[in-house]
């Protein structure tokens, strides 16, 4: 994760721990490293933390190790931060339980 004008976005992650370019450009923030766009992100959003799934595939470099895969619990959770708040109901609670167990 890269900070900029008070938001966290992603960036793939095997960048992490090496200098990045930012450019903050009209309604766009975009991750440069050696002159090349490595990310993209909508600036100016509501979200403080700007992420994209695929940041975190893929295999291990000779320098950093892939992020270990979302399991079924992981996955669930994303679907449900995805989804609507206003719009969930108890059986969505239920059925979240149920994974658990």
């Amino acid at each position: 994760m890269v900070s900029f004008e008070g938001r966290r976005y992603s960036v793939p992650f095997r960048f992490v721990g090496q200098e990045v370019e930012i450019r903050g450009l009209a309604g766009r923030v975009q991750f440069l490293k050696d002159a090349a766009v490595i990310a993209e992100h909508p600036r100016g959003t509501d979200a403080r933390i700007v992420r994209t799934e695929a940041h975190y595939d893929g295999d291990d470099t000779d320098r950093v190790r892939a992020p270990m895969p979302l399991g079924r619990m992981g996955r669930r959770l994303v679907e449900i931060a995805a989804g609507n708040v206003q719009h969930r109901s108890i059986d969505l609670c239920a059925r979240l339980a149920e994974v658990v167990r």
